[in-house]
């Protein structure tokens, strides 16, 4: 190495910037360590099917869920069923709280290009690529985009 690239890399602007950019990869690695995912955004073709849902709780535990353009029930979970699919609104509702929004409000399937399913909270905004969760709990809300009553406690 040169006289001149030595002393370059032992000024201290250089190793100012050179500490800085470790930290902020230290910074990002910690961030994705620690469970950090950024938050998925739609894609920007328009959705090949939508179905907007309402998805209401009963005091024996069970959960209905209904078109809201047609008021059909496509679904029931009884208590212990729809595991996945409780947990998964349990998560958009607790956004809502953390955030200060209201509780009430409705949900979104979309399907997208290369059968890509989203969850949308039309509430917070909060979208789910739910294909990231498997075959098995994709298929779950897939269920429900369709007219066939096929989705898990059913």
């Amino acid at each position: 190495m040169s006289a001149n690239a030595t002393q370059f890399l032992e000024t201290k602007p250089f190793r100012s910037i050179f500490i800085g950019l470790a930290g902020v990869f230290l910074l990002i690695g910690a961030f994705r360590l620690a469970g950090y995912q950024p938050p998925p955004t739609l894609p920007s073709d328009p959705a090949s099917q939508m179905r907007e849902l309402q998805v209401t709780d009963s005091e024996e535990g069970s959960v209905t869920v209904r078109d809201v353009k047609t008021g059909e029930t496509i679904v029931q979970y009884q208590r212990g069923q729809g595991s996945f699919f409780r947990a998964t609104l349990r998560t958009l509702v607790h956004d809502r709280m953390r955030k200060g929004l209201t509780l009430d409000g409705n949900f979104r399937l979309e399907t997208h290009m290369g059968n890509q399913l989203y969850l949308i909270d039309e509430v917070s905004g909060k979208a789910l690529a739910m294909n990231a969760f498997g075959p098995a709990n994709t298929a779950v809300f897939a269920a429900l985009m369709s007219n066939q009553k096929k989705g898990e406690g059913l």
